[in-house]
């Protein structure tokens, strides 16, 4: 597999990628305290966004090390924490998924249990699919399709006033550009091309996302819920 890379030499060690790193690394930061944050709130909703915050934070530090040694560890290596990354990202994404699926279906008991298994053998399906085919494109197709889901999901929401809706649609649709970004290679130079600015597009979603889910886990949604 083959990778667009500058590098830098500290110590005698090449750091492949170095602001790409670094990109990485502000999402997986920026995640992790994101990550502790929603503990402080007890509900069921609030524990599924948490855990896609703390699988973001891992899949962009398996990114890092993905795209900063590479060289050093060989075509093994870098198939394998590809691999990691992606199939990290794509269960991160079934608790986004879940997230929203649980708001949207607050007032119901048990409501889409039988659904839900179907997405978890799905999701394994591709899983399987991927490691055997090592080819991303189901798995982003898959991520492209919840993320439409819950972009009408929270749109509705939104419409009918309901608080934090608007930040995560904003959420949703700038982390699309990134993938607008990527897909055309829009860059300023090698030293802070495509990947750097999709992780930065990347890294303000996030913050958005994050200000939705703290204004819709309101005490009286926590109260609503348990």
């Amino acid at each position: 597999m083959n990778l667009d890379y500058t590098y830098i030499t500290l110590f005698g060690f090449k750091l492949f990628e170095p602001v790409t790193i670094l990109t990485n690394s502000f999402i997986t930061i920026y995640c992790l305290f994101v990550y502790f944050r929603t503990l402080r709130f007890k509900h069921q909703i609030s524990r599924h966004w948490g855990i896609f915050f703390l699988l973001m934070a891992l899949s962009s530090l398996l990114a890092s090390a993905t795209h900063g040694i590479h060289e050093q560890l060989g075509d093994t290596f870098l198939e394998v924490s590809w691999f990691l990354m992606n199939s990290v990202s794509l269960v991160g994404i079934y608790f986004f998924y879940r997230a929203t699926f649980i708001y949207s279906n607050l007032q119901k008991e048990n409501s889409g249990q039988t659904y839900n298994y179907g997405i978890v053998l799905w999701m394994i399906s591709l899983l399987v699919i991927t490691f055997f085919l090592n080819n991303f494109l189901l798995v982003k197709i898959h991520a492209g399709i919840v993320l439409f889901y819950s972009l009408i999901v929270h749109y509705i929401t939104f419409r009918n006033k309901h608080a934090g809706s608007g930040y995560i649609v904003a959420g949703i649709i700038i982390s699309f550009m990134s993938i607008v970004v990527h897909s055309f290679k829009f860059s300023f130079g090698e030293w802070f091309n495509y990947k750097d600015i999709s992780h930065v597009i990347v890294l303000i979603s996030m913050i958005f996302l994050f200000k939705g889910v703290k204004t819709k886990i309101t005490p009286e949604l926590v109260v609503s819920a348990n």
